[in-house]
């Protein structure tokens, strides 16, 4: 069962580079043909300074890279087996292109525990600001965990 105490916490802030090479295998393993997103001149003639990152590039890359959701089951005492992503949503503030280095604040938003038929569960939300280099707040993601209670 997730702590309710930690509900509100922001955990320590931490950073991860926006690697060219990690768009690249991202875009190739969900069969992405854009060109805006593999070639980079192609990028700049339709006005861009780079091949930007791909929408859905932040789902991958904030979980593989950073390992956030491990440190926070590791806070909340949750464990790993009985743990479902529920949903994940973003709001895109401004593009973000490789070679960017982006400072993430998270916090546990909120906890609630609901009753289902096969049991107690908790729902963590998780809110996440990605700030980039120069300090302009370029992301937003909520993400719901649920943790089957045992």
């Amino acid at each position: 069962m997730a702590d309710q105490s930690k509900k509100g916490k922001s955990l320590p802030p931490y950073e991860f580079r926006v690697e060219r090479v990690k768009i690249q295998e991202f875009v190739q393993a969900i069969g992405d043909h854009n060109p805006l997103f593999r070639d980079r001149k192609f990028a700049i003639a339709e006005g861009y300074p780079d091949t930007p990152c791909p929408p859905t590039f932040f789902t991958s890359a904030f979980q593989e890279f950073t390992g956030a959701f491990f440190r926070v089951f590791e806070e909340l005492e949750v464990k790993l087996e009985n743990v479902l992503h529920g949903e994940e949503e973003y709001e895109y503030l401004a593009e973000v292109y490789p070679g960017e280095i982006l400072t993430c604040h998270l916090c546990i938003e909120s906890i609630v525990e609901k009753q289902s038929k096969s049991g107690k569960m908790d729902f963590i939300t998780l809110k996440t600001s990605f700030m980039n280099q120069a300090g302009e707040e370029v992301l937003r993601a909520r993400s719901l965990i649920i943790e089957r209670i045992i």
